[in-house]
């Protein structure tokens, strides 16, 4: 009886660490490919002459260090239990506070990306004059960078590395920090997804369903005209519906957990009970990385123009088989 308890108590110990290790390192790599792939189609001439592409572009260029930072570290040390963050204050505290400003730098580019296609699609002139201004891409990347290193700033100077542990100062800071980030880091993702993509999809049913006259002999152009915006319509809608799942699958159990961590923290627990929620600790925030890492994928499989500009960039950089 106590050999089988002690059986199972050793698997589940040991789940948390096995689940680093695999997933967190699947979730890496394929991470690291998918931003680097992003950062190759929205840099090229094609895409980053549009605004969109150039919030998408440094979208991709903070998730890359999301992942070569965040993630690695804790693959590191939670998986291969190769002490990092524990050990000097200075990565404690660039870690934690890497752990959501760059999220919320990558949402909000994102976001920007995606509000500008939503003014393209507008028929009032005092709408549709803000899309496409590539100058005030830049000026907003760098506001959006600025403005959340000033939000989460604190956590540079109020975490700190206690008995091999990287905690913010006890008390109501440390209270205060935990709901900050569920909310911020965990809820606002699916919601902010959930409203654009509510937004963006009306605004392309409505272009489709507008009433076309045709003038003269301009039917076939407007038969065309309509049969882009379709399909343009159907890649989106698959996009969206895709994003959406992946946010809302992905950052509500996350934000779901902190904030069950946060009532329950002072609860008396068993042993068995400490080792499920770490079990599901693990899945969550594991598991929270998988929105960014999609972003790469989803583009690939839904978007005819992103396959077509990355494969041109690896044939125009293929190596030439010089024949002798």
């Amino acid at each position: 009886m106590n050999t089988t308890i002690n059986n199972v108590s050793s698997i589940l110990l040991a789940i948390p660490y096995q689940l680093n290790i695999y997933l967190g390192s699947f979730l890496w790599i394929a991470g690291n490919i998918g931003c680097i792939g992003n950062m190759i189609v929205f840099r090229s001439r094609t895409y980053f002459q549009r605004a969109y592409a150039i919030y998408l572009f440094f979208e991709a260029i903070s998730s890359f260090f999301y992942f070569d930072f965040l993630l690695l570290t804790r693959v590191l040390q939670r998986g291969f239990q190769i002490s990092i963050t524990t050990h000097y204050d200075i990565l404690c505290k660039l870690r934690q506070f890497d752990s959501v400003w760059n999220h919320v730098v990558s949402l909000t580019l994102f976001t920007f990306a995606t509000t500008d296609r939503i003014l393209s699609l507008q028929y009032s002139d005092a709408f549709r004059k803000w899309t496409n201004r590539v100058e005030l891409a830049y000026k907003l990347s760098l506001a959006s960078v600025i403005f959340w290193l000033l939000f989460f700033g604190h956590r540079l100077f109020l975490y700190r590395t206690t008995n091999g542990k990287c905690i913010p100062r006890p008390g109501f800071y440390a209270i205060f920090d935990n709901y900050i980030e569920a909310c911020v880091t965990a809820m606002c993702t699916p919601i902010v997804m959930i409203i654009l993509g509510i937004i963006l999809l009306r605004s392309i049913r409505g272009l489709i369903t507008q009433k076309i006259v045709p003038i003269n002999d301009n039917l076939s152009s407007m038969t065309v005209r309509r049969s882009i915006v379709q399909q343009i319509d159907s890649q989106l809608t698959v996009m969206l519906i895709l994003q959406m799942t992946v946010a809302l699958t992905t950052r509500i159990p996350y934000a779901t957990f902190l904030i069950y961590s946060n009532i329950t923290q002072n609860r008396t627990k068993s042993a068995y009970q400490i080792a499920l929620e770490n079990i599901l600790s693990e899945t969550v925030n594991l598991m929270s990385y998988t929105f960014f890492t999609s972003s790469f994928y989803i583009s690939y499989i839904t978007n005819n123009g992103f396959r077509r500009n990355l494969k041109n960039f690896f044939e125009k950089h293929r190596p030439k088989c010089v024949c002798i």
